[in-house]
C-alpha cells in the first residue's frame, strides 16, 4: 500500500495512507509527496488519490465585479508658491529635529559615560584609601610586636641574671615563660610581615 506525506500547516506530516487522509481533510490543492515521485505534487494530480475528491465539491468560482480604473485628471496642476516653499522649509525643519536629537543623544551618552568614569575613579580612590589604611595598620602592629619583642628579650636577660630571694626552679619557671612570650612575639612579627608583604 502507497504511503504519502503532506506538506500542511507549514510543516512535513505523515507517512498517512489513503484512508487516514481522508481523516486529515487535505484538499486539493495540499502538496503531497510519496515514493517513486520526483518533487511534491498538489494532490489532485495524484491518482491514487482522485478518488478522495470525488465526494468532495470543487472550489466556488466568483465572478468579481471589474473595477473600472480611476479617473485621471488630465488638467495640469497649479503649483502655488506657498507649496513650492513649505517643501524646503519641512526639510529643513526635519533635518533640525534629526541634527537636535543626534546632538541630545550624543551628549547624553557622553554624560552617562563621563559620570559612570567619575564613579569608577571614586571607587578606585576609595579602594586605594582603604588598602592604604590597612597597610599603615599592619605596619603600626608590626612595629608594636618588635618593640615588644625587644622589651622581650631585654626582660629575658634579666630573668638569666643572678638574684638572691629566688631558687633554681623558679628561675627555670620565670625564663620558659619569658622563652614562650618570645616565640609568640616572633610568630606575631612574622605573620604581620607576611601581610604587609601581600601590599
Amino acid at each position: 500500500m502507497q504511503k504519502f506525506y503532506i506538506h500542511k500547516d507549514d510543516k512535513q506530516q505523515g507517512p498517512f495512507s489513503t484512508d487516514e487522509l481522508k481523516d486529515q481533510k487535505i484538499s486539493r490543492d495540499t502538496m503531497v509527496w510519496f515514493e517513486g515521485a520526483d518533487n511534491w505534487k498538489k494532490a489532485i494530480e495524484v491518482d491514487d488519490l482522485k478518488e478522495i475528491f470525488k465526494s468532495i465539491p470543487p472550489p466556488l468560482q466568483t465572478n468579481s465585479p471589474v473595477i473600472p480604473p480611476p479617473l485621471v485628471d488630465n488638467k495640469p496642476k497649479e503649483v502655488s508658491k506657498q507649496t513650492v516653499d513649505e517643501k524646503p522649509t519641512k526639510k529643513k525643519t526635519t533635518l533640525i529635529i534629526v541634527v537636535v536629537a543626534v546632538l541630545l543623544v550624543g551628549g547624553l551618552g557622553t554624560f552617562i559615560y563621563t559620570n559612570q568614569q567619575a564613579k569608577q575613579v571614586e571607587i578606585q580612590r576609595q579602594i586605594e584609601e582603604q588598602r592604604q589604611a590597612e597597610l599603615e595598620s599592619l605596619k603600626y602592629e608590626y612595629d608594636n610586636s618588635v618593640t615588644t619583642l625587644r622589651a622581650a628579650k631585654i626582660r629575658l636577660n634579666e630573668i638569666q641574671q643572678f638574684q638572691l630571694l629566688r631558687t633554681a626552679s623558679e628561675k627555670q619557671q620565670q625564663v620558659q615563660a619569658q622563652l614562650e612570650s618570645i616565640r609568640s612575639w616572633e610568630n606575631e612579627g612574622d605573620r604581620l610581615k607576611k601581610e604587609i608583604d601581600k601590599y
